[in-house]
């Protein structure tokens, strides 16, 4: 069952799941796995257009490129109200590091996904921890030099397992090939 509908779920659970992580994670150097802003990334890095455009030639490929972009909004939404960070202070960030790994995909693509996990998410995670002190909400307990560079070290394998998983997981619930519309008889 290849429906919009079942594939709309798959990302609801997916970022339910990853903020239920994420939220229960012990914390290491003042910072949690980033298992949301992981998500993100590899949606905003991976999202490509399906065989939609034959079946409904009036939808651009521009949007089904861009479903990244309310998943971002979804999981920033969900770390701002768990982390009691104000309004769009998460959803900013993670729209703007998608934004960023969708311009740099082009150069992204050569690695293996784990690969480009591995370093796309540890290279966010210290900027996420630097973009939340600016804010003025990262606390001083540890200092935010200690949390900017501990952010690094669970987000390695994070990142790696989300780029490795995730496809996988696609495949199983539809998002190769054609989309169904809605029953198929």
């Amino acid at each position: 069952m290849k429906t919009r509908a079942v594939q709309f779920l798959f990302f609801f659970v997916c970022t339910v799941l990853a903020a239920a992580l994420q939220d229960m994670w012990p914390v290491f150097g003042g910072a949690k796995p980033p298992f949301l802003l992981a998500l993100v990334l590899h949606w905003a890095a991976t999202d490509r257009p399906t065989n939609n455009s034959e079946r409904h030639p009036s939808r651009t490929r521009q949007f089904y490129a861009a479903r990244w972009i309310p998943v971002a909004i979804f999981a920033g939404a969900f770390e701002d109200a768990l982390s009691g960070f104000p309004i769009g202070c998460a959803t900013g960030f993670f729209l703007l590091v998608g934004v960023s790994i969708r311009f740099l995909r082009s150069i992204a693509n050569a690695p293996s996904p784990s690969v480009l996990g591995l370093v796309s998410v540890t290279l966010a995670a210290p900027l996420h921890e630097l973009w939340l002190a600016v804010w003025g909400v990262a606390g001083n307990d540890p200092a935010p030099i200690i949390r900017f560079f501990a952010s690094a070290l669970p987000a390695a394998p994070v990142g790696a397992a989300i780029f490795f998983i995730m496809p996988r997981l696609e495949k199983n619930v539809g998002f190769e090939g054609p989309e169904a519309i809605g029953r198929e008889a």
